[in-house]
C-alpha cells in the first residue's frame, strides 16, 4: 500500500466569489473535465453531507466513484472524502482551497491526500493529467 499527498495550483483571473459560486455545483466539474467523461449521479450542490457520485467513461470502461462532501468553509474550502473507489486507490481525501490574490485573481489549491496499490509516481501522473486538463478548460471558460 503507498501513502502519499498530490498538489495541484491553479491561478484565474476572477474574484474569489466567482470561483467559489462556480465550483458550488458539481455539474461544474463534469463540464470542466474533458476525460474521462463524467456523468453526476449524486448530489449537484456542494454541501456539507452531499453525496459525490460519478461515472467515469472511460470509452471502453465504465467506473463509479463514490464520496460525500465532509467539509465546507465558504469562499476558503471544501473537502470531498472517498467511500467507494475505483482501482487504483484505498482512500481518498481532495480538499479545494481557494486564495484571494487581488480583485480579479483568485489561487486554487487541490491538495489529494491519497492511499493507492500502485506507486505514487503512476498515481501522480494521472493526477497530473486530469488537473493540468482541468486547469485548460478553467482557464477558457473564465477568459
Amino acid at each position: 500500500m503507498f501513502r502519499h499527498t498530490f498538489y495541484y495550483k491553479t491561478e484565474l483571473p476572477r474574484s474569489i466569489s466567482e470561483v467559489w459560486s462556480f465550483f458550488q455545483t458539481n455539474e461544474n466539474l463534469a463540464s470542466i473535465t474533458a476525460f474521462p467523461k463524467i456523468d453526476i449521479l449524486g448530489d449537484k450542490d456542494v454541501k456539507e453531507g452531499a453525496s459525490v457520485h460519478l461515472r467515469l467513461d472511460f470509452i471502453l470502461l465504465r467506473l463509479h466513484w463514490k464520496g460525500k462532501i465532509t467539509k465546507v468553509v465558504p469562499e476558503a474550502y471544501f473537502m470531498d472524502e472517498g467511500e467507494k473507489l475505483p482501482f487504483p486507490f484505498k482512500t481518498w481525501r481532495h480538499v479545494h482551497a481557494f486564495k484571494e490574490l487581488g480583485p480579479n485573481k483568485t489561487k486554487m489549491i487541490d491538495r489529494v491526500e491519497y492511499e493507492s496499490f500502485v506507486p505514487p509516481f503512476i498515481v501522480n501522473l494521472m493526477l497530473k493529467g486530469m488537473f493540468s486538463d482541468r486547469e485548460k478548460q478553467l482557464t477558457k471558460f473564465m477568459n
